[in-house]
Protein backbone atom coordinates (compact mmCIF):
# COMPACT_ATOMS: atom_id res chain seq x y z
CA UNK A 1 0.00 0.00 0.00
CA UNK A 2 1.71 3.22 -0.87
CA UNK A 3 0.85 6.32 1.18
CA UNK A 4 2.98 10.01 2.04
CA UNK A 5 4.13 11.23 5.42
CA UNK A 6 1.96 8.50 6.86
CA UNK A 7 -1.21 8.80 5.65
CA UNK A 8 -2.95 6.24 3.19
CA UNK A 9 -4.84 7.41 0.15
CA UNK A 10 -8.44 8.44 -0.19
CA UNK A 11 -10.66 5.53 -0.72
CA UNK A 12 -14.25 5.45 -0.49
CA UNK A 13 -16.25 4.74 2.87
CA UNK A 14 -13.49 6.72 4.74
CA UNK A 15 -14.65 9.31 7.66
CA UNK A 16 -13.88 12.87 6.26
CA UNK A 17 -12.18 14.37 9.46
CA UNK A 18 -10.52 17.86 9.02
CA UNK A 19 -7.12 18.80 10.34
CA UNK A 20 -9.45 21.68 12.14
CA UNK A 21 -11.85 18.61 13.91
CA UNK A 22 -8.71 16.25 14.64
CA UNK A 23 -7.29 19.44 17.06
CA UNK A 24 -10.73 19.90 18.46
CA UNK A 25 -11.72 16.69 19.25
CA UNK A 26 -8.25 16.25 20.69
CA UNK A 27 -7.71 12.82 18.71
CA UNK A 28 -4.03 11.57 19.20
CA UNK A 29 -2.21 9.57 16.48
CA UNK A 30 0.95 7.31 16.76
CA UNK A 31 3.22 5.42 13.96
CA UNK A 32 2.61 2.27 12.77
CA UNK A 33 5.68 -0.65 13.55
CA UNK A 34 6.19 -3.61 13.00
CA UNK A 35 5.99 -6.34 15.41
CA UNK A 36 9.50 -7.33 17.29
CA UNK A 37 7.34 -9.75 19.04
CA UNK A 38 3.54 -11.03 19.71
CA UNK A 39 1.69 -9.96 22.81
CA UNK A 40 -0.05 -13.34 24.26
CA UNK A 41 -1.07 -12.83 27.77
CA UNK A 42 -1.65 -10.45 30.40
CA UNK A 43 -1.84 -12.43 33.91
CA UNK A 44 -1.25 -11.41 37.20
CA UNK A 45 1.63 -12.94 39.02
CA UNK A 46 3.45 -13.39 42.17
CA UNK A 47 6.97 -13.27 42.96
CA UNK A 48 8.56 -15.99 44.74
CA UNK A 49 11.53 -17.48 45.38
CA UNK A 50 13.03 -19.98 43.07
CA UNK A 51 13.12 -23.90 43.77
CA UNK A 52 15.43 -24.93 46.28
CA UNK A 53 16.21 -21.85 47.01
CA UNK A 54 14.61 -20.74 50.27
CA UNK A 55 15.58 -23.44 52.83
CA UNK A 56 14.60 -24.06 56.10
CA UNK A 57 17.17 -24.49 59.39
CA UNK A 58 15.26 -27.10 61.52
CA UNK A 59 16.09 -27.85 65.25
CA UNK A 60 16.99 -31.67 65.49
CA UNK A 61 16.58 -31.68 69.52
CA UNK A 62 14.01 -30.63 71.51
CA UNK A 63 14.71 -27.82 74.05
CA UNK A 64 14.30 -24.03 74.69
CA UNK A 65 15.52 -21.31 73.09
CA UNK A 66 18.38 -19.51 74.79
CA UNK A 67 19.10 -16.57 72.35
CA UNK A 68 18.65 -15.40 68.63
CA UNK A 69 21.67 -14.40 67.12
CA UNK A 70 19.94 -13.20 63.71
CA UNK A 71 17.26 -10.92 62.64
CA UNK A 72 14.89 -10.91 58.95
CA UNK A 73 16.59 -9.76 56.10
CA UNK A 74 19.86 -10.17 57.80
CA UNK A 75 22.48 -11.57 55.36
CA UNK A 76 24.56 -14.32 57.25
CA UNK A 77 27.75 -15.96 55.84
CA UNK A 78 27.53 -19.98 56.01
CA UNK A 79 28.64 -21.24 59.34
CA UNK A 80 27.47 -18.17 61.16
CA UNK A 81 25.54 -18.96 64.64
CA UNK A 82 21.59 -18.66 64.14
CA UNK A 83 20.36 -19.68 67.74
CA UNK A 84 21.70 -21.56 70.66
CA UNK A 85 19.10 -24.26 72.00
CA UNK A 86 18.99 -25.41 75.99
CA UNK A 87 18.28 -29.43 75.15
CA UNK A 88 17.27 -32.35 77.68
CA UNK A 89 17.02 -34.27 74.53
CA UNK A 90 20.16 -33.35 73.15
CA UNK A 91 22.03 -34.37 76.45
CA UNK A 92 20.29 -37.63 77.12
CA UNK A 93 21.42 -38.53 73.54
CA UNK A 94 25.34 -37.49 74.51
CA UNK A 95 25.33 -40.06 77.33
CA UNK A 96 23.90 -42.92 75.17
CA UNK A 97 26.74 -42.14 72.60
CA UNK A 98 28.78 -42.34 75.39
CA UNK A 99 27.43 -45.61 76.64
CA UNK A 100 27.18 -47.13 73.14
CA UNK A 101 31.06 -46.22 72.66
CA UNK A 102 31.69 -48.27 75.98
CA UNK A 103 29.70 -51.04 74.76
CA UNK A 104 31.39 -51.22 71.56
CA UNK A 105 35.13 -51.28 72.82
CA UNK A 106 33.96 -54.31 75.32
CA UNK A 107 32.13 -56.26 72.49
CA UNK A 108 35.06 -55.78 70.54
CA UNK A 109 37.59 -56.65 72.66
CA UNK A 110 35.39 -60.43 73.06
CA UNK A 111 34.91 -60.16 69.36
CA UNK A 112 38.78 -60.11 69.07
CA UNK A 113 39.65 -62.95 72.24
CA UNK A 114 36.97 -65.30 70.53
CA UNK A 115 38.46 -65.25 67.13
CA UNK A 116 41.67 -65.44 68.23
CA UNK A 117 40.17 -68.89 70.09
CA UNK A 118 38.14 -69.70 67.09
CA UNK A 119 41.39 -69.31 64.76
CA UNK A 120 43.66 -72.09 67.27
CA UNK A 121 40.36 -74.13 67.49
CA UNK A 122 40.13 -73.56 71.14
CA UNK A 123 36.72 -71.70 70.56
CA UNK A 124 33.83 -72.79 69.11
CA UNK A 125 33.77 -70.46 65.73
CA UNK A 126 29.87 -69.83 65.93
CA UNK A 127 29.93 -68.46 68.89
CA UNK A 128 32.89 -66.23 66.81
CA UNK A 129 30.45 -65.41 64.87
CA UNK A 130 27.91 -64.13 67.75
CA UNK A 131 30.27 -62.26 69.39
CA UNK A 132 31.37 -60.51 65.96
CA UNK A 133 27.42 -59.83 65.37
CA UNK A 134 27.38 -58.27 68.79
CA UNK A 135 30.07 -55.74 68.11
CA UNK A 136 28.23 -54.84 64.28
CA UNK A 137 25.14 -54.59 66.24
CA UNK A 138 26.71 -52.13 68.97
CA UNK A 139 28.59 -50.49 66.17
CA UNK A 140 25.49 -49.16 64.41
CA UNK A 141 24.02 -48.11 67.55
CA UNK A 142 27.10 -46.07 68.39
CA UNK A 143 26.83 -44.96 64.25
CA UNK A 144 23.26 -43.90 64.97
CA UNK A 145 23.66 -42.12 67.87
CA UNK A 146 26.68 -39.89 66.15
CA UNK A 147 24.56 -39.04 63.15
CA UNK A 148 21.61 -37.80 65.56
CA UNK A 149 24.14 -35.04 67.09
CA UNK A 150 25.10 -34.32 63.87
CA UNK A 151 22.19 -34.04 61.98
CA UNK A 152 21.69 -30.36 60.53
CA UNK A 153 25.47 -29.09 61.51
CA UNK A 154 24.61 -27.93 64.98
CA UNK A 155 27.77 -27.34 67.29
CA UNK A 156 27.15 -28.34 70.30
CA UNK A 157 28.30 -26.42 73.49
CA UNK A 158 30.14 -27.63 77.29
CA UNK A 159 26.98 -26.90 79.09
CA UNK A 160 24.61 -28.77 76.87
CA UNK A 161 23.27 -26.47 75.24
CA UNK A 162 23.66 -26.10 71.31
CA UNK A 163 24.26 -24.05 68.05
CA UNK A 164 22.18 -23.79 65.16
CA UNK A 165 24.26 -22.80 62.62
CA UNK A 166 24.12 -21.27 58.56
CA UNK A 167 24.05 -24.28 56.48
CA UNK A 168 24.90 -21.82 53.43
CA UNK A 169 25.50 -18.31 52.91
CA UNK A 170 22.35 -16.08 52.58
CA UNK A 171 19.31 -13.94 53.71
CA UNK A 172 17.27 -14.49 56.99
CA UNK A 173 13.68 -14.64 55.75
CA UNK A 174 12.31 -15.02 59.19
CA UNK A 175 13.08 -16.61 62.68
CA UNK A 176 9.93 -18.61 63.82
CA UNK A 177 11.36 -18.39 68.04
CA UNK A 178 11.97 -16.44 70.74
CA UNK A 179 14.23 -16.13 73.04
CA UNK A 180 12.55 -18.30 75.92
CA UNK A 181 10.07 -20.45 73.94
CA UNK A 182 10.15 -24.01 73.80
CA UNK A 183 10.90 -25.66 70.64
CA UNK A 184 9.50 -29.23 69.18
CA UNK A 185 12.28 -32.05 67.31
CA UNK A 186 12.81 -30.83 63.88
CA UNK A 187 10.62 -27.63 64.06
CA UNK A 188 11.75 -25.29 61.05
CA UNK A 189 13.05 -22.30 63.61
CA UNK A 190 14.94 -20.06 60.74
CA UNK A 191 14.66 -19.52 57.10
CA UNK A 192 16.79 -18.55 54.90
CA UNK A 193 17.10 -17.44 51.34
CA UNK A 194 20.34 -18.72 49.31
CA UNK A 195 19.91 -17.18 45.89
CA UNK A 196 18.74 -13.66 44.92
CA UNK A 197 17.87 -14.82 41.85
CA UNK A 198 13.73 -14.58 41.55
CA UNK A 199 10.82 -15.99 39.99
CA UNK A 200 7.04 -15.22 39.60
CA UNK A 201 4.50 -17.35 39.32
CA UNK A 202 0.92 -17.35 37.85
CA UNK A 203 -1.99 -18.81 37.06
CA UNK A 204 -2.95 -19.68 33.55
CA UNK A 205 -6.72 -19.67 32.55
CA UNK A 206 -7.79 -22.45 30.41
CA UNK A 207 -8.29 -20.35 26.95
CA UNK A 208 -4.46 -20.10 27.32
CA UNK A 209 -3.00 -23.49 27.90
CA UNK A 210 -1.17 -24.71 24.70
CA UNK A 211 -0.84 -20.88 23.19
CA UNK A 212 2.10 -20.32 26.43
CA UNK A 213 5.38 -22.48 26.32
CA UNK A 214 8.58 -22.08 27.84
CA UNK A 215 11.18 -19.55 27.09
CA UNK A 216 8.24 -17.49 25.96
CA UNK A 217 9.29 -13.27 27.21
CA UNK A 218 7.94 -12.24 30.26
CA UNK A 219 7.86 -8.46 31.06
CA UNK A 220 7.45 -6.66 34.23
CA UNK A 221 7.19 -2.71 33.80
CA UNK A 222 9.66 -1.33 31.68
CA UNK A 223 13.22 -2.35 31.18
CA UNK A 224 11.97 -5.53 32.97
CA UNK A 225 12.43 -8.55 31.24
CA UNK A 226 12.23 -12.30 32.23
CA UNK A 227 11.72 -15.96 30.28
CA UNK A 228 8.64 -18.87 30.83
CA UNK A 229 10.30 -21.62 32.65
CA UNK A 230 7.32 -23.91 33.00
CA UNK A 231 3.63 -24.13 32.14
CA UNK A 232 1.41 -26.43 33.62
CA UNK A 233 -1.06 -28.64 31.49
CA UNK A 234 -4.22 -29.97 33.59
CA UNK A 235 -5.97 -27.22 35.71
CA UNK A 236 -6.18 -26.59 39.76
CA UNK A 237 -9.46 -28.14 40.32
CA UNK A 238 -9.83 -24.87 43.07
CA UNK A 239 -8.01 -21.85 40.61
CA UNK A 240 -9.38 -23.64 37.16
CA UNK A 241 -6.50 -22.60 35.65
CA UNK A 242 -2.76 -24.32 35.14
CA UNK A 243 0.52 -22.94 36.93
CA UNK A 244 3.08 -20.81 35.22
CA UNK A 245 6.53 -20.29 36.77
CA UNK A 246 8.97 -17.86 34.81
CA UNK A 247 12.43 -16.35 36.05
CA UNK A 248 13.19 -12.53 35.93
CA UNK A 249 16.42 -10.83 36.96
CA UNK A 250 17.67 -10.03 40.86
CA UNK A 251 18.46 -6.61 39.38
CA UNK A 252 14.80 -5.81 38.82
CA UNK A 253 13.85 -4.74 42.24
CA UNK A 254 10.79 -6.85 43.53
CA UNK A 255 10.66 -8.67 46.64
CA UNK A 256 9.00 -12.03 47.18
CA UNK A 257 5.83 -11.82 47.60
CA UNK A 258 5.11 -8.70 45.83
CA UNK A 259 2.17 -8.84 43.40
CA UNK A 260 3.22 -7.93 39.57
CA UNK A 261 1.67 -7.84 36.04
CA UNK A 262 3.12 -10.64 33.63
CA UNK A 263 3.04 -9.72 30.25
CA UNK A 264 4.02 -12.66 27.96
CA UNK A 265 5.45 -12.09 24.81
CA UNK A 266 7.17 -13.98 21.81
CA UNK A 267 8.87 -13.70 18.12
CA UNK A 268 6.42 -12.07 16.14
CA UNK A 269 5.42 -13.37 12.50
CA UNK A 270 6.77 -11.43 9.59
CA UNK A 271 2.86 -9.82 9.12
CA UNK A 272 2.55 -8.57 12.47
CA UNK A 273 2.58 -4.84 13.60
CA UNK A 274 2.63 -3.23 17.15
CA UNK A 275 -0.13 -0.70 17.82
CA UNK A 276 -0.95 1.14 21.24
CA UNK A 277 -3.71 -1.21 23.18
CA UNK A 278 -5.96 1.76 23.21
CA UNK A 279 -5.88 2.24 19.41
CA UNK A 280 -8.13 -1.55 18.89
CA UNK A 281 -11.80 -0.80 19.23
CA UNK A 282 -14.39 -3.59 18.74
CA UNK A 283 -16.40 -2.55 15.82
CA UNK A 284 -19.69 -5.11 15.46
CA UNK A 285 -17.67 -7.75 17.23
CA UNK A 286 -14.79 -7.06 14.93
CA UNK A 287 -11.31 -5.84 16.24
CA UNK A 288 -10.77 -2.72 14.26
CA UNK A 289 -8.23 0.29 14.27
CA UNK A 290 -8.80 3.98 12.53
CA UNK A 291 -6.36 4.84 10.17
CA UNK A 292 -5.29 8.09 9.17
CA UNK A 293 -6.05 8.88 5.11
CA UNK A 294 -5.81 12.14 3.44
CA UNK A 295 -9.41 12.50 3.96
CA UNK A 296 -10.04 11.70 7.34
CA UNK A 297 -9.73 8.03 9.09
CA UNK A 298 -10.80 4.58 7.97
CA UNK A 299 -11.63 1.41 9.53
CA UNK A 300 -9.78 -1.16 9.28
CA UNK A 301 -10.55 -4.40 10.64
CA UNK A 302 -7.90 -6.62 12.13
CA UNK A 303 -6.79 -9.85 13.71
CA UNK A 304 -5.71 -9.14 17.63
CA UNK A 305 -3.10 -11.78 18.03
CA UNK A 306 -2.31 -10.56 21.56
CA UNK A 307 -2.70 -7.53 23.54
CA UNK A 308 -0.99 -6.26 26.88
CA UNK A 309 -1.93 -3.23 28.82
CA UNK A 310 0.27 -0.77 26.95
CA UNK A 311 0.24 -2.33 23.63
CA UNK A 312 -1.35 -4.57 21.11
CA UNK A 313 0.16 -7.27 18.62
CA UNK A 314 -2.08 -7.11 15.08
CA UNK A 315 -1.98 -8.21 11.59
CA UNK A 316 -3.56 -6.42 8.93
CA UNK A 317 -3.40 -4.69 5.45
CA UNK A 318 -1.13 -1.40 7.28
CA UNK A 319 2.66 -0.50 5.98
CA UNK A 320 5.03 0.82 8.82
CA UNK A 321 4.89 4.19 8.95
CA UNK A 322 1.08 5.09 8.89
CA UNK A 323 -0.87 6.54 11.69
CA UNK A 324 -3.37 4.73 14.12
CA UNK A 325 -5.89 7.01 16.20
CA UNK A 326 -5.18 6.10 19.96
CA UNK A 327 -7.76 8.86 21.53
CA UNK A 328 -11.00 10.70 20.20
CA UNK A 329 -11.85 6.82 19.31
CA UNK A 330 -15.72 7.35 20.76
CA UNK A 331 -16.13 10.26 18.58
CA UNK A 332 -14.33 8.80 15.66
CA UNK A 333 -16.95 5.72 16.09
CA UNK A 334 -20.08 8.31 16.53
CA UNK A 335 -18.54 9.69 12.80
CA UNK A 336 -18.75 5.81 10.95
CA UNK A 337 -21.74 5.38 11.83
CA UNK A 338 -23.04 7.90 10.12
CA UNK A 339 -21.19 7.57 7.45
Amino acid sequence: MAFFGGLAPAAAGDIAVTQAQIQGLEIQLQEVRPATDEAIALLPGTVIPPMNSRIAVPAPFAGTVVSLDVLPGEAVAEGRPLMTIASRELLETMSQLRQAEANLDAAKAVADRYRSLADKAIASPTRAAETEAQRQALSAVVEEHKRLIAMGNIKTNADGSYTLVAQKAGRVVEANVAPGDNIAAMTPAVVLDTSDELWVEAQLPATLIGKVRPGDIIRLGEGVTGKVLSVGHSLDPKTRSASLIGSIPASAGFVVGQMVTLSIHREATAAGFDVPAQSVVWLAGTPSVFVRTEQGFRVLPVTLKGKTLHGATIEAALAPGQMVATSGLAQLENMAGTE
